[in-house]
């Protein structure tokens, strides 16, 4: 389940709400409702086949799945329905005009036209997305996007008006993400001065738009006496079978096959472990509406070197927990990731400026902004 959901349900519950997270069954051996912690329920409903869906399968669903809301919400109703993306908010919105129950969207993503460029956005995986998504704008009582660049896109390609589009900023877990303690940085410094190679690492999905290719060909021109390892972390969705292939073969082109190692996914506890291991974090994404990856490098204290776009001009302060850069050049990235490298002290005071920042972004104070939305929204609708 998406990790954004999960941890603001927990903390709205922590603040006393109670947070039902109405999905589907996409396996036959899960129960109909799951207790995810105190105050969390998952609630599944029977709707199509009971297995993992590609992204753009769940459109064919929509209907079948706005009847089965419908329903749970007649026997079990709600003071407010949030939608997560754009197919559960079309799903939603004739159970919530039915039920006269306030309707929140958000999108997380925003598709672009299929020909504009990566930097506009992520392709619509189904034929009705980029409609969907504009007619959810008009429709929804609220939108609640999670950064101001997310909320300029959403103002700007969407049509929605200003006044019924929220900013509530993604948080971070800085227990879980958090810098190495003084033994396991001891071993880390061991390591390095034992002529081990520093890591960077790169996290999401090993698609087009994430860039991982861009942060390949950077750590490859660097020279290979200074090279530290690439670490990659992510699987490739359903449909990307073919730029995984091509990553792969990259690397072997690139004569990177001892110093790049692709993880596969990771739990985030297991990425958290990770991270503290690492020098840097690379974020080369086309596009990010927020970048929460960054701010959970930040968070384990290592600094951030991103592409200087959307929600990442928000989640790096440039200069100060990291740096932004700006285009395609591989010598150019290669250049920033060998000055942080090579500089331990600007590394270092990066390091801990991104933790103090992150400490300013956790959940407690993502979950309080929404539930302040939440109120205002139930406030205004009880004045109509």
């Amino acid at each position: 389940m998406n990790v954004v959901v999960v941890h603001q349900a927990a903390e709205l519950a922590r603040l006393g709400h109670e947070v039902e997270l109405i999905t589907r069954r996409s396996s036959p051996d899960l129960p109909e409702t799951v207790e995810l912690s105190s105050g969390v329920t998952v609630r599944h409903l029977d709707v199509g086949p009971p297995r993992l869906l590609a992204k753009g399968d769940h459109e064919a669903l929509m209907e079948e799945f706005g009847v089965a809301l419908a329903a749970h919400l007649q026997e079990h109703p709600c003071d407010v329905l949030h939608a997560e993306h754009w197919f559960s908010g079309i799903a939603a919105l004739p159970a919530a005009r039915a039920l006269g129950i306030p309707l929140v969207q958000s999108y997380h993503s925003i598709a672009a036209d299929p020909d504009s460029p990566l930097t506009e956005g992520e392709r619509p995986e189904s034929p009705g997305r980029l409609a969907g998504e504009k007619r959810l704008a008009g429709e929804v009582d609220l939108v609640v996007a999670v950064s101001e660049a997310e909320r300029a896109t959403i103002l700007g390609r969407l049509g929605a008006d200003p006044d019924r589009v929220r900013v509530v900023p993604l948080g971070v877990d800085t227990r879980m993400f958090r810098p190495c303690e003084p033994g396991e940085c001891a071993e880390r410094r061991e390591w390095l001065d034992r002529g081990g190679r520093p890591e960077v690492l790169v996290a999401g999905r090993l698609h087009p738009l994430k860039g991982v290719d861009l942060a390949v060909r950077a750590v490859a021109a660097i020279p290979a006496e200074r090279r530290p390892v690439l670490r990659v972390i992510g699987v490739p969705p359903p449909d990307g079978d073919d730029y995984a292939r091509s990553l792969h073969e990259l690397v072997a082109e690139s004569g990177m096959l001892a110093t790049v190692a692709f993880d596969g996914a990771l739990r985030r506890q297991d990425l958290a472990e990770r991270l503290r291991r690492t020098t840097l974090v690379l974020m080369p994404s086309h596009s990010e509406t927020f970048g929460l990856v960054a701010l959970e490098g930040e968070a384990s204290g290592i600094p951030v070197i991103a592409r200087s776009v959307g929600g990442l001009r928000e989640s790096v302060v440039d200069g100060e927990t990291g740096l932004l850069l700006t285009g395609d050049d591989p010598e150019v990235w290669a250049a920033a990731i060998d000055r942080l490298l090579a500089d331990e002290e600007l590394a270092t005071r990066m390091g801990k400026a991104a933790r103090r920042f992150a400490l300013t972004r956790n959940w407690r104070a993502s979950a309080r902004k929404l539930a302040r939305v939440y109120r205002d929204l139930l406030a205004d609708a009880a004045g109509r």
